[in-house]
């Protein structure tokens, strides 16, 4: 199996002991890697199945109806979980991190951050003939990622939108 990582933490709670089993985006930056970089993955290696761990706001990025759109239509099943924890992490850490004491710190909502109200991710892949299901809690997301597996070994593109009060399982 392959895991395409634009989430950040996936090195710290998995091991990768094989070669070509993990794929990341640069330091650099690419928000929106992840939806393409699945996609080139499960088509360079077909036997293989591809993961893709993205945040809410990266997802976004990877424009993903077209994304979701070649998936099926190329018979390219991947497997996406968006960790949606509706908002731009990133852009609300670095903000946080230059300003510490900035107004930003001392506001309930960072401006230009918060993804409200948040779209419903797993519908966007059902739109392309995909499978989408969300995910509210900890204890969901294994039922969850057996019926994506069972898609995807169908041939299904399919997508877990897991909310954040279940973000604590990544």
């Amino acid at each position: 199996d392959i895991v395409i990582n634009e989430l950040g933490s996936i090195p710290d709670i998995l091991e990768f002991t094989k070669p070509k089993t993990f794929i990341a985006t640069s330091p650099a930056g690419a928000l929106g890697f992840g939806l393409g970089g699945a996609l080139g993955a499960k088509l360079a290696t077909p036997d293989r199945n591809v993961f893709l761990t993205v945040g809410d706001g990266s997802y976004m990025f990877g424009n993903p109806v077209p994304a979701h759109f070649v998936a099926a239509a190329e018979k390219l099943p991947t497997l996406t979980i968006v960790a949606n924890n509706r908002r731009w992490n990133a852009v609300h850490a670095s903000t946080l991190g230059m300003y510490p004491e900035g107004r930003a710190s001392k506001a309930n909502t960072v401006p230009l951050v918060a993804l409200e109200p948040t779209p419903q991710y797993d519908k966007v892949i059902e739109a392309t003939g995909g499978y989408g299901q969300k995910v509210n809690a900890p204890d969901e997301l294994l039922p969850a990622m057996e019926r994506a597996m069972n898609k995807i070994s169908d041939g299904v593109p399919a997508l877990i939108n897991v909310h954040s009060s279940a973000n604590r399982a990544f």
